[in-house]
């Protein structure tokens, strides 16, 4: 069977996710062992012939995919697939001899195998609008294409993710999912004979990795995945479910709670539990950190601390795009955009967000919503002047053997702009 081009693409969804996707399209963010990206392309068993992102971050998609990245095939069918899916869609739709076939979950399009024709129309529509992205608006376009062919549609439920929140309560299950894939209870890596290993068979490391003197693996609840490069010091505790990416360090005496989903170098020492790391990030010191979502290039400084849970167990509100948005449960940390700084000491209550870029500093809680590219803490903020944030920003990527691309720095300078303005 001839194979069906797959198109990644962000619909206004992406907004919901705050300072998570302030730098990157929705697909590239974490759950369990792989990208949403990754995850797609894995269910589908193709690379993506391009990826349709918001049109602010079509440069740097370009830089990252290369030329063709944001461009559509000009005749046949293609499989268009959106990045916040996380349910397994069927296949069924896919076969050339089937009708073409829309997935939606609620108003929003999940899937669609539609002519390449109906599909470029679609993203030339001004994407201000959100509802320029509805099933409604796609099956409006494609009755108006001359001599279209009929489509079947199928209500998906529960397959987008919608809140930051569902990451975090999913990504348990797509770490158990994800054990077969690498290998249950292989042990390539070079493991202390004094590591303590609880549920072995749930348990993968890696070839490269280590696992220092007594370390406690307890899987008993859940997988733990070490993957190739990543040293995990002396007498580290790690309770899955947990994947944690390459090239981590995980530090002596650091007590790791599943769920947890931690991307590739990051360095992490303390107690954190059931949070997502995204990659390139940092929290070596004592320090607590719960229900969270880390961008890359963060580093939180020693005895930073989050809250998760408030005195009166009430649901926890987060403010998103301007709107104060209930997560529905008692426990929720906090949203840390990317290059984001906390000094020593840092207190952050349950429920803040932190835009991309900002340094936070001083005694007290800072306010709950911090916007991008700010300096200061609880007694007041200023904007950070964008040539010391980039002198810093390539010094932090080249210590990890990274250069802040031309791309990145452009669309880091029209984020300032923004902030400067308030119209971020």
């Amino acid at each position: 069977m001839k194979q069906i081009p797959l198109i990644l693409f962000e619909d206004p969804g992406y907004r919901r996710f705050g300072p998570l996707t302030t730098l990157r399209p929705v697909w590239d963010l974490v759950l369990g062992l792989e990208t949403l990206g990754n995850r797609i392309a894995r269910r589908f068993d193709a690379q993506p012939y391009s990826w349709i992102p918001r049109t602010e971050l079509k440069d740097l998609v370009k830089e990252t995919q290369g030329a063709r990245a944001t461009n559509l095939p000009t005749r046949d069918d293609v499989l268009l697939v959106n990045g916040r899916t996380i349910g397994d869609l069927p296949v069924e739709g896919l076969h050339p001899d089937t009708p073409h076939t829309l997935w939606v979950d609620g108003g929003d399009v999940v899937a669609a195998r539609i002519p390449a024709s109906v599909a470029r129309r679609w993203f030339k529509l001004p994407t201000q609008n959100p509802t320029d992205y509805s099933a409604q608006m796609l099956i409006n376009l494609w009755t108006q294409e001359s001599g279209a062919p009929e489509v079947e549609i199928h209500e998906v439920k529960h397959a987008l993710a919608w809140w930051p929140w569902d990451l975090l309560h999913n990504q348990g299950k797509f770490i158990h999912q994800a054990l077969p894939r690498v290998g249950d209870g292989q042990l390539d890596g070079e493991v202390h004979h004094n590591t303590i290993l609880v549920e072995e068979t749930n348990i993968h490391v890696a070839a490269g990795a280590t696992i220092g003197a007594g370390a406690i693996l307890d899987a008993s609840d859940g997988p733990i995945m070490i993957m190739e490069g990543t040293k995990v010091m002396p007498g580290a505790i790690i309770i899955g479910p947990v994947v944690i990416g390459a090239n981590c360090t995980i530090k002596a005496g650091a007590k790791l709670y599943g769920p947890l989903s931690i991307g590739p170098v990051c360095k992490l020492g303390g107690e954190i539990s059931e949070s997502i790391f995204i990659g390139h990030s940092n929290k070596q010191h004592d320090g607590f950190l719960g229900n969270s979502i880390v961008g890359e290039w963060v580093n939180l400084g020693a005895g930073t601390n989050n809250s998760d849970l408030k005195n009166n167990y009430s649901n926890i509100d987060v403010v998103i795009q301007g709107e104060s948005i209930n997560t529905g449960s008692p426990f929720f940390g906090c949203l840390i955009g990317d290059h984001v700084k906390t000094a020593i000491n840092t207190q952050l209550n349950t429920g803040t967000a932190i835009g991309a870029g900002s340094n936070l500093f001083g005694a007290g809680f800072p306010p709950k919503t911090i916007g991008a590219f700010r300096w200061g803490g609880a007694e007041g903020f200023e904007i950070y002047e964008i040539n010391k944030f980039l002198r810093t920003a390539e010094v932090v990527l080249g210590r990890r053997n990274k250069e802040l691309t031309p791309a990145m720095a452009n669309l880091l300078r029209r984020l300032h702009s923004l902030a400067m303005s308030g119209a971020e």
